[in-house]
């Protein structure tokens, strides 16, 4: 298989709990906006794979809600963007948008000067999609690449984070997917996520876990930034 990973940041919610943008709100750590830091963190651990999609062509952002105010927010980083305009049905919507352009061998970014490059279908349609979430804090580019370390492992597996909550394992994004589960994180819908993807390839027997406690941690409400750190 050749191996060709993209990577893909949701960041289409609404911030229904946060009375804002959650996503710009400022990361005490890393001193800039939270969809930012998630963009970096993402970036940096593609851009340390030399199997990612022409090792030049790296991701993209799917927006929503707050469409204007997260490409501001990216305009200094050489990303891709495109809108859901359905970012009320749930994260679904935006996982389908962001999957469905990726499949299609639609041009990204250069990163060398920003602009749209001409390259043949099969140069730009990955094997492998990285699919993670603007609004986790404390998930690295490190964390992100230890995933893609297991994907190329395991290639034909879908790859994700696994994490304890009171005793319980938790299977979730960031998590890789081979080119067949693509069909079916485009049939999902709602706010569930790719969560029943991840657990059909559990029920196969092709689900491979990555202790990634990072993994955990979300930002909801301004308070969540408090108990993080």
């Amino acid at each position: 298989m050749n191996y060709k990973l993209a990577g893909l940041l949701l960041a289409g919610g609404q911030s229904a709990r946060y009375a804002g943008n959650k996503l710009l709100s400022q990361h005490p750590i890393a001193n800039t906006s939270l969809v930012t830091y998630s963009a970096y963190q993402l970036k940096n651990a593609l851009s340390d794979d030399t199997a990612s999609v022409q090792s030049h062509i790296e991701m993209l952002v799917v927006t929503g809600k707050w469409d204007k105010s997260v490409r501001d927010a990216l305009s200094h980083l050489p990303v891709s963007v495109i809108t859901n305009t359905n970012w009320q049905e749930g994260i679904a919507a935006s996982i389908r948008e962001g999957v469905s352009y990726l499949a299609a061998g639609k041009p990204l970014v250069d990163i060398e000067d920003k602009h749209s490059v001409a390259l043949t279908h099969s140069e730009v349609v990955p094997s492998h999609i990285l699919i993670t979430l603007a609004d986790l804090p404390k998930v690295s580019s490190y964390d992100m690449r230890e995933l893609i370390e297991a994907s190329k492992a395991n290639p034909s597996h879908v790859v994700c984070s696994e994490w304890l909550n009171e005793g319980k394992t938790k299977l979730t994004v960031p998590a890789i997917f081979p080119a067949d589960a693509f069909d079916d994180l485009m049939a999902i819908s709602g706010d569930i996520g790719a969560k029943p993807v991840i657990m059909e390839y559990k029920k196969a027997g092709k689900l491979t876990s990555v202790p990634i406690p990072n993994a955990e941690f979300d930002i909801d409400t301004p308070q969540d930034w408090t108990s993080l750190y």
